[in-house]
């Protein structure tokens, strides 16, 4: 799908940080989805706009003064901002009513210091541990400052994920002298069976009996030891087991021999940065009376970073009345059944939707485009937002289903969309053997080797000249010496010109303005060609001479499908001026785009990937 289809745009490219930074100061790609407001970057400076549909009676000092409060300087630096967002308004003065534009948003203002939080600005390899200590608070506050971090920062989800460049609000001692003590809620009272008494909704526990494995967590133990009880020794089949019960329950609890797509799920959900447990037992008080023991090694649990979690049983081993007594009691968690799921999809679906995400979206009709001359469409299962501060810090994540061995391209469209600073996770479904995996996407050897960036002199001259020779691969000759007259004639004229080749048949004197009138007739009765290249033609305009004598012709071609469509889980577009060049004997022929733009290395990386070469001009 093109870029046209997109009623509104948004754009990420300056947010995206990490790896996918841009290199060497260039500005990188524009990439959209469907949303009202995006953030761009130019000269290191990022600038947020939203988009506006003129009504009648409008002008554009009364449409900015929506977002900010006015004055002349303040319009002045708007007017610029908008300008560079809105190249093709000509009048910003002469806006027509239903006229669509980006104007700078106001953005959301940073809160000041008053007293109950600072700012603190985060650098590379902070860590909020190194922060707090550096700040002398003691380990045994750190839990505390934490979930006030965590609360006063909308952006930080996770303790272990803060972003290098952002400014986190950090809690002082008089923002819990200033804390609200909650009032306790009123106890409810369950059913107290003779053998044992539950305490009123206690948290869930996990034993601390196996140490986590590497990206894995145990949840510290919700119950004091005062309240968890020793039940009679579990079976080691038992994967559920109730007790506190008078009587065994009837329902059947079916341990699961297989979990398909466990592996799958796992390297996934880890992937995207959330917990898998599924190492020790979990202890879930029922209303009802009775705990339902789970063993975490056959119903993992997924512990999202916004607070929810989801309990994975993949074989419907856990009774639907235990299952809608944990949902009811322990409202952060959900019983996800995966016994009737379809394949990895339905399943990664299922899972997604208790994920507590801001926003979990389908990509397929509306894929993320990025780019706009080169624009690369790229249609994922879905688009997830984790949260709602997720496109200001990059953390924008595209869970892609791929073949087992994707194709060179579509590996090269991965390869890009990483570099450009997207998050994709390709998956491969093997529905026969009900597996799954993540795709590596590795660099190819020549990764490093980026296409040199061709740009056509703007001037005319020489340069313009011996660039459009060395792109048309025409031989050009410096130092001839033509003699002119024939042989035997008392007088021969010999001219050096500066620049000489032949093309077509047909031999070309570059003359740079510098030659006299005679001379250059005498060229011509001669049988040359005099190629006029003073510096008063542009560059662009020497080219297309050069081309029209080498016989090449070019194709304006507006959003044209260069690679990709149909099932091949990508598009690659293309808006510019193309030509191909007839292979030389023993080499390749050459395919060729002009654009009217700058173009990012990552993108003539790919257009090279693809056997295509990039000039703008």
């Amino acid at each position: 799908m093109s870029a046209r289809l997109l009623p509104v745009a948004l754009l990420l490219a300056a947010m995206l940080s990490g790896a996918a930074a841009a290199q060497d100061g260039e500005d990188l790609p524009r990439i959209f989805l469907e949303k009202k407001v995006y953030s761009d970057t130019a000269g290191g400076k990022r600038s947020f706009f939203e988009t506006h549909t003129v009504e009648k009676g409008e002008t554009l000092w009364k449409i900015l003064q929506r977002n900010v409060p006015l004055t002349p300087d303040r319009y002045a630096e708007l007017l610029k901002e908008f300008r560079r967002a809105n190249p093709k308004v000509a009048d910003p003065s002469r806006l027509a009513p239903g006229q669509e534009l980006l104007v700078p948003s106001g953005g959301r203002r940073e809160p000041r210091d008053d007293g109950r939080t600072v700012g603190y600005n985060v650098k590379r390899g902070d860590s909020l541990s190194e922060i707090l200590s550096a700040r002398g608070i003691p380990r045994r506050q750190w839990k505390r400052y934490f979930d006030a971090i965590r609360e006063i920062n909308a952006s930080v989800t996770d303790a272990n994920r803060i972003l290098a460049g952002r400014t986190l609000r950090l809690p002082t001692d008089r923002y819990f002298a200033e804390a609200k003590p909650q009032e306790p809620a009123a106890p409810s009272i369950p059913a107290v069976t003779p053998e044992v008494a539950i305490a009123a909704a206690p948290s869930p526990a996990l034993t601390r009996d196996v140490a986590p494995g590497p990206g894995q967590d145990v949840p510290a133990a919700g119950k004091p030891e005062a309240e968890l009880r020793t039940p009679k020794p579990v079976s080691p089949d038992a994967s559920v087991v109730e007790t506190g019960k008078a009587k065994p329950t009837e329902e059947a609890v079916l341990p699961p021999a297989r979990s398909p797509y466990r592996g799958l799920l796992s390297d996934l959900f880890l992937a995207i940065g959330e917990k898998w447990i599924e190492r020790g037992t979990m202890y879930l008080p029922l209303p009802s009376g009775g705990d339902a023991v789970l063993q975490l090694s056959d119903f993992p649990l997924v512990r999202f970073s916004g607070g929810a979690e989801a309990l994975i049983d993949f074989r419907g081993g856990i009774p639907p009345r235990v299952a809608n007594e944990i949902s009811a009691q322990w409202k952060s968690i959900r019983v996800v059944s995966l016994a009737e799921a379809g394949g990895a999809g339905d399943r990664i679906d299922r899972i997604l939707r208790v994920s507590g995400y801001y926003s979990v979206k389908e990509g397929i009709s509306r894929p993320v485009v990025m780019g706009e001359t080169v624009s690369v469409s790229l249609p994922a299962r879905w688009i997830i937002r984790r949260t709602e501060d997720s496109l200001l810090s990059g953390d924008l994540i595209l869970l892609k289903e791929v073949p087992e061995k994707p194709d060179p391209e579509l590996l090269a469209v991965l390869r890009y969309a990483r570099r450009v600073g997207l998050r994709v996770l390709p998956y491969a479904d093997a529905p026969v053997t009900m597996e799954g995996f993540l795709v590596g996407v590795q660099e190819e050897p020549s990764a490093g080797e980026i296409p040199v960036a061709l740009a056509a002199p703007k001037t005319g001259g020489l340069p313009a000249v011996d660039f459009g020779l060395s792109l048309l691969g025409i031989a050009a000759k410096t130092g001839e010496r033509l003699r002119l007259g024939e042989k035997g004639d008392p007088f021969r004229l010999v001219v050096s010109p500066e620049r000489f080749f032949e093309v077509g048949g047909r031999k070309y004197v570059v003359d740079t303005g510098k030659m006299s009138p005679a001379i250059r007739s005498i060229l011509r009765d001669s049988g040359y060609v005099v190629f006029p290249a003073g510096k008063d033609a542009t560059g662009r305009e020497i080219f297309r001479r050069l081309m029209k004598a080498a016989g090449v012709g070019l194709e304006e071609r507006k959003e044209y499908l260069l690679k990709g469509g149909g099932k091949s889980g990508y598009e690659v577009r293309v808006t510019g001026a193309f030509f191909s060049l007839s292979a030389p004997p023993g080499g390749a022929g050459r395919r060729i785009v002009l654009v009217g733009r700058k173009i990012h290395s990552a993108t003539r990386a790919l257009l090279g990937d693809m056997g295509v070469e990039i000039v703008e001009w």
